[in-house]
Parts: C-alpha cells; structure tokens; sequence
C-alpha cells in the first residue's frame, strides 16, 4: 500500500469515529468508567456551589461566586490526566478574597466560602475602597456546550498515534534528508459556577493542538504548525479530534519541504531600517502583544504593575476618544463568539454573556477590555458618550483553583476594504524584508519589543532569500501609525495566543485575527553583534 493511500485511509479512519457525546464527568478513552463515590450528577455539584455561596453571604459578603471546574489533558505518548478543583472569591467592603481546593465535599465548600470572607476582610483593614458592579447575570441554570465534530477523548490513543506516524513517515519519505516530527495535545473542560445573584450555569470547551515539524538534515526547520493555526489548520484551537482530522496536512507537506529546501540557502543579515511586509500570522502576534496586552484595564491602571506589567495606555479617561494610535487604516475589535476560538464562551465568569465590541475604531482608543467591577471605572467616559456601564464579558480565571479576573478575549485586526494580498504588498517594495513569523518580548508598558522571527528578503518587488539572524526592534505607537498597507478580507486569518496575569500567576489563551501588513522603516539590528 503506498503512503499516500495509507495515510487517506488513517484520516478517514478518525473522520469515522461517532459524534462527540454529551460529556461525562469521569470518561476512559474507550468508553464509560464505573461511576465512583467521587463523581455526582450536576445537580448535586450544583447544589455544592449554592452552599459555597450561601456560606459566603451569611458571613458577610456582599457578594460571591463560586466556580468548580473538571479538566482532562491528554498528549499522546506523554501524559494524560485530570484536574479538579472548587473555588469561592467573596467581596466584602470593597476588597476581595479568594480561596481555592481539589476537594468536592460540602464541608471543604463551606471552608473556602468562609475562608475567602476571612481573607477579605483582612484586606478591608486598610485604604477604604468602593466597588460599583456593573449589572449582574440573569441566566438560571444554563448549560452550554462547545460544538465540535469529534470528542478527541473519544478517539482510541492507538488511532492518534497511527496518524501522527503515518504523517511523519510520509514527509520522511517524500524526498532524501527530509526528517519529520508531529505531537498533539488535547484538553476539555467543565466548569459549573454560582453567585450570590441567583445565577447558575455550566459549560464544557474543549482545545486542541497539533504541531508538525518539517526538518532537512536536522538543521534547517519549516515552518512550525503550532504557530500555524489559519491556512494549515493547525495550532492550538476550540475544535475536536476534526482539527487533526479535517486538517488537509498531507496537501501542505510539500510546501513545507519546500520551504525547508529554500531555507537552507541564507542572506547575511544587513542591519538598517526597512518597509517590512508583515505576514498576517506575525501580524497577529505584533497586535496581541501591544494594543491587546496596552487594552487590558486593570495592566492600563495599575493593578497589574508587579505581575504582568503596566500599558503605554496608561490614562484611559484622558485617552479614550482620542487618536492614540493615529493612523485611520487601524480597527480592532474583540468578541468571546467566533466559532472555535480559544476564549470562545457563552458566559463568562461572572455570567454575563459577553459582546462584541470595538476596542480601536479608524486609529482612535474608543474603550477597553472590561469586568463588572472594571466597568464602572470607565464610567465618566460611557456616560459622555450615551453608552450604557456593563461588563464586555471578560472574566475569566485559568481554572476554580485562580480567582477570576480580566483576561483577553478574542482579538481581530479589521482588513482592508481592498483585494490586497501579500504578494501584492510585497510587489510594491522595491527593497524590503517580509517577516513571516515573530516572537516577540516586550517591555514593561508594552511599549518597546524586539522580535526574533523567520524573515526573508524582497528585492524587486519579490521575495528573495531568506535572512541569518537579526531582530526587530520598534515602539508600539510608532508601529501601528506607519503601517502604510494592510492587506483584504481574503488574507485574514486566526492564530492562537495566549497571556499570563496575577500573583500567583495564570494563563488563558484567546485567539487572535489579523492581515498582512505592510509598515515603513523599521528597524533590523544584530544583537549579538560585537560593538
């Protein structure tokens, strides 16, 4: 049987396994466990949640909620488990208290409801502080379940590993010196929550990932499909087992070897300031990392400065309404609905459905990234324009076990209302560099980045060899006001991110939407030149 044919035939296998199935509290990979003491109908977590929150108010809170997650992660031929975790935060005289636990029992619920009250008052001891909550949540008893196409934990472990090989023994064998190497990793989660307000909820989301390394003569490297979440179908997104499934990787494996032919061939590194044609993949990273990270309120105003840092946005009332970034090409939105999205919800943490709304509007900070309690503190501003103080929805917490706070939701660079595509942008440079992808470390305020990526030359109006080494490196207003390009609704695609926050910290991913981009002299530089 020849490869090719192989490989169809291991695709198709997983493309035939049954629909995803309502999820299960405790699950094998090949079917139902015995239920144990330790697993309970959701009426009863339910009911664990209500006493948390009962016990939260009667010893003083004015407000509370409490979360109770079930996390299962599996990465084929390394690990697989799962993650529990019950956790209450109570509001009490304007400061807040968290507490958190692995255990489900009423007791333990009833512990870290009273816990979290004692921690809180604590607090309260200094500074008087007021917190104005924004409207509460309305829904009772809600379940939302994220739709995928397959259950990846319904899919045997020996099916994954028979298609991760066969992909890589079809790239290894597709042409002399080619080496390939695939991993997957997979994960679900339910979370059922409770507040003081009466509301109740749950919801299951799912996040799948799949990398594939394409490397000529283990020295030179392709393109990594971790990074690769849009036309490779790739990359870490809210799908199921179709991600691997439905990806279309055997069409791409070519391409990918080509380009780790190409690669081998390099241009020494000329440092200078060029017009750099920005793929939409590094575009996106460049927008997450600078006005996604700068619109998170809390980091705007503080409240992040010995964690995740400060933003160069740093006055929003005075900024709001103004062109902070000057440059009319430039629209970001943001929303927690787009299908498949990393920070895709029907309710956020606090309950309230998010929406989807404009961050930057034709180059102007028209608002930021909001909670309830955040929501007011832009009051001033929302009353002036006529729009109503409530929460965008983005509460969110890594897990029960991390008191929910601001996290980013999905981000969108809006195109251009022309059919530009990369090449075209690329065709207008008569001396230039294309970055195809970046990573990026940013400052403090997320005001200054230097960047390491893949970066080739253009020569002509054409891409020519790629680049050895050098970074770029840019303040984040200058950037964004002289992009001179974007490309169309045609090149836009999504890529996955994610961000860190708090003390102790937490992570959560969001997906991140852009376009190729094309920006005037910026700067390329040799940080490991000698002086």
């Amino acid at each position: 049987m020849k490869r090719r044919h192989f490989l169809r035939r291991a695709s198709l296998a997983a493309a035939s396994v049954a629909p995803a199935r309502a999820l299960g509290l405790h699950q094998s990979q090949f079917g139902r466990t015995p239920v144990t003491p330790e697993e309970r109908p959701d009426v009863e977590l339910h009911a664990l949640l209500a006493r948390a929150v009962d016990a939260a108010t009667d010893a003083g809170a004015t407000y509370a909620d409490a979360h109770l997650t079930l996390g299962r992660r599996q990465s084929p031929g390394w690990s697989e488990g799962e993650d529990r975790a019950i956790g209450v935060r109570a509001l009490v005289n304007g400061y807040w208290g968290f507490l958190a636990s692995s255990v489900w029992t009423a007791d333990e619920s009833v512990r870290l409801a009273r816990g979290a009250v004692t921690q809180a008052e604590a607090h309260s001891r200094g500074r008087v502080r007021e917190v104005e909550l924004g409207p509460p949540s309305t829904v009772k008893h809600g379940e939302w379940i994220m739709p995928v196409k397959y259950d990846p934990f319904d899919i045997p472990v020996v099916e994954k590993f028979d298609v991760m090989n066969a992909f890589a023994d079809y790239a290894s064998s597709y042409q002399v010196g080619i080496g390939a190497h695939t991993d997957m990793r997979f994960f679900r989660e339910k979370r059922l929550a409770a507040t003081s307000d009466g509301a109740s909820w749950s919801q299951t989301r799912y996040q799948s990932e799949a990398s594939f390394v394409v490397t000529y003569r283990d020295e030179y490297h392709a393109r990594l499909g971790t990074g690769a979440a849009g036309a490779d179908g790739l990359g870490a997104s809210g799908r199921g087992w179709e991600l691997v499934a439905d990806s279309g990787l055997i069409d791409t494996i070519p391409r990918w070897i080509a380009e780790a032919e190409e690669s081998r061939h390099r241009a020494p590194l000329d440092v200078g300031r060029y017009d750099i044609e920005f793929s939409a993949e590094a575009r996106a990273t460049v927008l997450d990392q600078t006005l996604g990270a700068a619109t998170e309120l809390d980091r705007a105003l503080g409240y992040e400065a010995n964690a995740s840092g400060t933003s160069f946005l740093n006055d929003p009332l005075a900024m709001l309404g103004t062109p902070v970034i000057g440059n009319p090409l430039i629209t970001v939105t943001a929303n927690r609905s787009i299908p498949h999205g990393l920070a895709t919800v029907k309710w956020d943490d606090e309950g309230i459905v998010p929406d989807d709304f404009m961050l930057i509007k034709d180059g102007v900070l028209i608002d930021y990234q909001t909670t309830r309690e955040q929501a007011a503190w832009l009051a001033p501003y929302y009353k002036k324009i006529g729009r109503a103080i409530r929460s965008h929805g983005c509460a969110n917490a890594a897990s029960a076990m991390s008191i929910p706070m601001q996290h980013s939701p999905n981000l969108a660079l809006a195109p251009s209302p022309h059919d530009v595509s990369f090449d075209d942008l690329v065709a207008g440079t008569e001396k230039g560099i294309a970055m195809l992808s970046l990573n990026l470390s940013m400052d403090q305020q997320v005001l200054n980045g230097m960047g390491f990526g893949v970066m080739r030359e253009i020569k002509k109006g054409k891409l020519g060899r790629f680049i050895d080494g050098g970074a770029l490196v840019f303040r984040a207003p200058e950037l964004w006001k002289n992009v001179i390009g974007l490309g169309g609704a045609r090149t836009f695609d999504w890529y996955p991110a994610s961000r860190g926050k708090g003390q102790p910290g937490q992570g959560t991913s969001h997906t991140v939407g852009a376009v190729p981009a094309k920006i005037k002299q910026l700067s390329i530089v040799d940080p490991v030149r000698k002086a």
